[in-house]
Parts: C-alpha cells; structure tokens; sequence
C-alpha cells in the first residue's frame, strides 16, 4: 500500500499486512515527522506511473505507535544480545539491519531514536554507501533527533574528538560493552539537555 502524507506529499508504501483489519493505526512521516493515520482495509489508492518502479518495504514494527525505538548495526554475534538486552532494558524497541543498505532503507522510513554502529559493521560496503555516510549527509534538522554510538576497538569510551571526527554522539570501546546501559543511558541524557532549549522553541512553533 503506498502512503502520501498530507503535510509534505512524501511517499512510501507499507506492507498490507502491517495494518490490522477494521482498525486505525498511527505511522511517523519519515521526511517531517508528522503523525499519520491510516485505516485498515483501505480502498485502492491510485499512484502515479512514476511510482510504480519504487521498491518496498516492510516496516521493521507490526504497528508504529509513539514507543522509542533503536536501530543496531552490529555483527558479532555474541555481543549483540548484550546490546539488544540493554536496549530493551532501555525502553528501546529494537531491530537489527543485515546491513547499510538494510539500514538506510529502514531510516528513511521510520525516525529512529538511537543506531549503535559496530565500527565493523558492512566493513565491505562502499564508502559513500555505508550507514555512516548516509548519517553524515541527511539535513541537520533530522540527524539531530538520532542518537547515534559507535562500538569502536581503536576508540576510547566517551572520546569526543574520536565521536566528532565520526560525525556520531557517543564513542563505547567494545571493552565496556557490559556497561552500555548505563553508558548510553547517561550520554542521552546529557545529549536530551542540551537540546531541551531548543526544542522546546521549535514545538512552540509548531
């Protein structure tokens, strides 16, 4: 099923089977934000010829409500259901991508919360097709909503020149990923005060 939000004619489609029969479900506009509701058994929505080469989708949740959500970008196996754990713990509802390409497709159609990065994750994926490349260049307004850590070998835990050079929030030497709870934890809220100034502007004028 293809969805144009009304706010900013941004289209993306979503699996029919993703939306209950007889109910209304609330998904997040990828592009601005916006809440969109759609109803279940929806009638054939005419699209563009455009639009009929455009790949789909599935949504990584079986409905998008309001939860946090957190992308991870991981590849060894035995770390990452430490990392899932923790999330979980977080609050975070988690989803793994297989890879940058898996992990763009599913940014650009759900506004993550939080990717943990694995420094070696799609180590073979182009430069300018990696998930970081694609963090670095989508527009400002956007990335900073995403809290984004990198597990690093080479990098020491909070080392913020390493997190700049990156372009990511928070540098976690993969020695302490025992602690990434509190780690984590701790860097979002240092991060949610920072901005909380500035996004209490932008919502007063929305």
């Amino acid at each position: 099923m293809q969805i144009i939000c009304q706010e900013c004619n941004g289209k993306f489609r979503i699996a029919d089977e993703k939306i209950p029969e007889n109910k209304s479900i609330n998904l997040t506009c990828p592009k601005c934000k916006k809440k969109i509701r759609i109803q279940g058994k929806p009638k054939e929505i005419l699209i563009d010829e455009s639009m009929n080469d455009m790949e789909s989708i599935e949504f990584p949740f079986e409905i998008l409500g309001d939860e946090q959500t957190a992308l991870l970008c991981f590849q060894a196996s035995g770390e990452r259901q430490t990392i899932v754990q923790s999330l979980t713990d977080m609050g975070y509802k988690t989803v793994e991508a297989k890879n940058s390409k898996d992990a763009t497709k599913m940014f650009r159609f759900h506004p993550f919360n939080i990717a943990v990065i694995e420094e070696s994750f799609d180590h073979q994926a182009k430069e300018n097709e990696h998930i970081l490349s694609y963090l670095k260049n989508i527009p400002i307004s956007s990335r900073r909503n995403i809290f984004v850590a990198y597990i690093s070998d080479t990098y020491r835990t909070n080392d913020h020149m390493g997190a700049y050079c990156q372009s990511v929030n928070l540098m976690i030497n993969r020695k302490q990923l025992p602690d990434i709870k509190t780690i984590i934890g701790q860097a979002v809220k240092e991060n949610e005060s920072f901005y909380a100034v500035y996004q209490d502007t932008v919502n007063a004028f929305q």
